[in-house]
This record gives C-alpha cells, sequence and structure tokens, in this order.
C-alpha cells in the first residue's frame, strides 16, 4: 500500500527551468511531478493563459477586463502559446538529465482549466462572457477538448511519464450552477446554467483526455464532492471521472462518509492538506499533524488503512493554490517536501 504526494502545480518564480529543477529533485517515483505554473511570469503563463494557449481554431488577446476572443492569433495568443509549448519541452529536457545521472522516469500531474470555468472568465469580442451565448459554450468546450488532446500527445510524446494524471479545475463551477457569476458590468450576474449543460461541457472534455492517453482524470470543483457531481461524474456510465478532489479543511462528516463511499467504489482523492493561513514556514504543520488530518476521520469511519492508498496528497487545491506563489523558494519546497514526507508516513504507518 502506497500513499503518494503530487507537487503543487503553482510554485514561485519566473525561471522555469529552475523550478522544475528544483521541483523533480524533490518529488520521484511513487509521487507525481507536474508542469508548475509560476504567476510571476504574467497573464500568459497563468492557468487560464494556457488555457486560452491550447484552444484549437479559437484565438485571444489581453484586454483590460482580462482575455477576450478574437477572429485571428496576435501577439497575446502566440506568446501564450510558445509559452505553454517551451514549458513542456523545458520540463522534458529536466527530466531527462535526471534520467541520465539515474533517475527513473515518475509520474506526472498536469492541471487544466475546465470548459465551465473557462466560458466564465473569457470574453467574447464584444466584451461580455462567454457563459452568456450557448453556442459559443459549446464551440469553447469543443475547442479546448481539441487544444487539451494535441497538448496532452505533446506532453506524452516529450516528457513521457511513467503515468499521466489529468486534474480539471473548476473554481467557477457552483458559481455558474447558482447564477452567482456577474456579467462584465458587475450590475448583474449570469443566469444559471442547467446541470444537463455542464455536465455535457465537462463531459466533452472528460472523453477527448480519456481519448488522448490520460491515465486518471480527477475533477477540482473547489469544494467537497457533493451528490449531483458525484452522481454526474463518477456514478454514471458515460463520461465519467476517476475522483474527486477533497480540500480537507471544509470537508463536514458527511463529506467524510461520502468520501469513503468513493473510494470503496474505486475513486481516487486528491486531497489538500494545508489550510489557507499556514503556507509559510512558520505556520507549516509537522508531519504527524497533517498525517492526523486524514487519518482522523478516516478511522472513525472505521475505513481500514489500507484504503488510504487511494489518497494523493497535495497542499491546495483549486481554490487556494495561488498562494504558492506567494512563498519563497525555500518555504515552497519545504511545504512540497512536507507532503512528501506526509505520504510516506502514511504508507509506513498502513504496513505496521
Amino acid at each position: 500500500m502506497t500513499v503518494r504526494s503530487a507537487a503543487p502545480a503553482v510554485l514561485p518564480g519566473a525561471d522555469f527551468r529552475h523550478a522544475s529543477a528544483l521541483m523533480e529533485s524533490e518529488i520521484t517515483t511513487p509521487h507525481l511531478g507536474c508542469l508548475p505554473e509560476l504567476p510571476a511570469r504574467g497573464h500568459h503563463g497563468s492557468l487560464l493563459g494556457r488555457a486560452v494557449a491550447q484552444l484549437s481554431e479559437l484565438y485571444a488577446e489581453l484586454t483590460s477586463y482580462g482575455w477576450r476572443l478574437v477572429p485571428r492569433p496576435g501577439a497575446d495568443h502566440q506568446r501564450s502559446s510558445a509559452l505553454l509549448g517551451s514549458d513542456v519541452d523545458t520540463l522534458a529536457e529536466v527530466r531527462g538529465e535526471r534520467a541520465e545521472q539515474g533517475a527513473a522516469a515518475g509520474p506526472l500531474s498536469l492541471e487544466l482549466l475546465g470548459p465551465v470555468s473557462l466560458a466564465a472568465q473569457l470574453h467574447l469580442p464584444g466584451g461580455e462572457k462567454v457563459l452568456i451565448d450557448h453556442g459559443a459554450r459549446r464551440d469553447l468546450a469543443e475547442s479546448l477538448a481539441l487544444g487539451a488532446t494535441s497538448h496532452l500527445q505533446h506532453v506524452l510524446r516529450s516528457v513521457r511519464p511513467r503515468a499521466l494524471t489529468v486534474t480539471i479545475l473548476e473554481p467557477q463551477y457552483q458559481r455558474v450552477r447558482t447564477g452567482s457569476v456577474p456579467t462584465v458590468s458587475g450590475y448583474q450576474t449570469i443566469r444559471s446554467l442547467p446541470r444537463e449543460e455542464t455536465w455535457q461541457l465537462l463531459g466533452t472534455l472528460i472523453s477527448a483526455l480519456r481519448a488522448s492517453g490520460a491515465d486518471a482524470v480527477i475533477l477540482d470543483l473547489g469544494q467537497p464532492a457533493e451528490p449531483e457531481h458525484i452522481e454526474d461524474f463518477h456514478a454514471g456510465s458515460g463520461n465519467t471521472v476517476n475522483g474527486f478532489a477533497l480540500p480537507v479543511h471544509r470537508a463536514q462528516a458527511a463529506d467524510w462518509e461520502r468520501t469513503a463511499e468513493l473510494v470503496e467504489s474505486g475513486a481516487q482523492v486528491l486531497a489538500s492538506l494545508l489550510r489557507p493561513d499556514e503556507p509559510g514556514a512558520r505556520s507549516l504543520p509537522e508531519v504527524s499533524q497533517l498525517a492526523d488530518r486524514l487519518t482522523g476521520p478516516w478511522q472513525e469511519l472505521g475505513m481500514p488503512a489500507s484504503s488510504l492508498a487511494a489518497f494523493v496528497l497535495t497542499p491546495y487545491g483549486v481554490r487556494h493554490r495561488q498562494l504558492m506563489a506567494g512563498l519563497g523558494e525555500a518555504e515552497a519546497m519545504r511545504a512540497l517536501s512536507r507532503l512528501r514526507d506526509t505520504a510516506e508516513a502514511l504508507t509506513e504507518q498502513a504496513a505496521a
């Protein structure tokens, strides 16, 4: 039984090669490396900028209010695309150099912005959000699915990870479903999307990721999975995911019970163990404290220690991932290694 950790997908600094090399030196098999996002580089290399770069036959430019769709690729789109491609190639070079030194090729975790949240953040040529237009939402989801296919193929061909896990990030999903996303003016909100449509939009991407060679697909909704989410994206027979993200600091008793049911059904759980107020070195919990955040509720449910193998540990989920960018380099590596050590301690604990 092995509990694994996943490197945080957001890191400080603006030097991608340096950040990747540091991350790879700390995260070795069986733990999951990542294609790090460095917010210090600006909008073009951000989560949203990378999503724009992946779009197939749709293009966008930066404006005063964010990314806006345009008829043809301009400097902003080309810069985002070039940066994403360069990042993949650089990670491949870093891993290649480590392989020459005898390091084994480990698994990799990729994070992608999902189509529902992308529609809530990307603007139409006229300025309003894509979310208001049914046809534009559909076209965007299809474009993202095609582009993600090319992106995954590039990663698999260049980086050659032992296994590839893709986490779809949907920070705006619940706001879209409840009609809480503001219009571009901020004076109104956009009408909620029906459950059937959000299921279809995400299903388009999930299907593409599976067909492209992803070994596992995880959905991070920024909150513990609710019965509706499990029914739509895991329990059905259509385009389902392998598991969900669990922000441990937000999980209540009912959430842990649903998580246990998911694990018993064979699902994976991406568990974020840090609270938003403790990324720094002074407030970073010890390994034993972090382990207790998982084993405490798990043991109360009477779950066997062996079932902890369903968990992958990470510092933060989608809502707080940007906190890692505000750390110093040493602090970020300390958080990364603390989660890795926690996973290894849980593995040893279960084997005892």
